[in-house]
């Protein structure tokens, strides 16, 4: 491995952006979370599915904002990787509100319609 001016081992240039690739880990895990309704597997018990994807969403922001700053001071590396989990992280919190409101709705429809007959 080569040194640098300093005599300190050069680091690899592969892989020192840890936090944008567990952004986008978790950034992932939220989305797969969310794409189980499709497979008809997430509508046994929703409410599980629907948890998760919100704490991996939870997790995939800020991860996503420390690997944009991490990035700048790493000339670029993983700036994009980042900015891609912020954007899906807060889609994904944004499907999760839009299914609450949904489950809330249904709720307070059905318990209007139940104290009325």
């Amino acid at each position: 491995m080569s040194t640098t001016d300093t005599g300190r081992r050069a680091q690899p240039l592969a892989g020192r952006n840890r936090p944008a690739k567990v952004s986008a880990f978790f950034a992932v895990g939220a989305v797969g979370f969310l794409a189980n309704f499709a497979t008809g597997i997430a509508w046994l018990n929703p409410g599980i599915f629907i948890t998760l994807a919100l704490l991996c969403a939870l997790i995939a922001i800020p991860a996503g904002h420390i690997a944009r700053f991490r990035g700048r001071r790493l000339d670029g590396e993983g700036r994009g990787l980042a900015l891609v989990s912020i954007v899906i992280g807060w889609l994904t919190l944004f499907v999760c509100l839009l299914a609450l409101l949904a489950f809330v709705g249904l709720v307070a429809g059905l318990s209007v319609l139940v104290d009325s007959a």
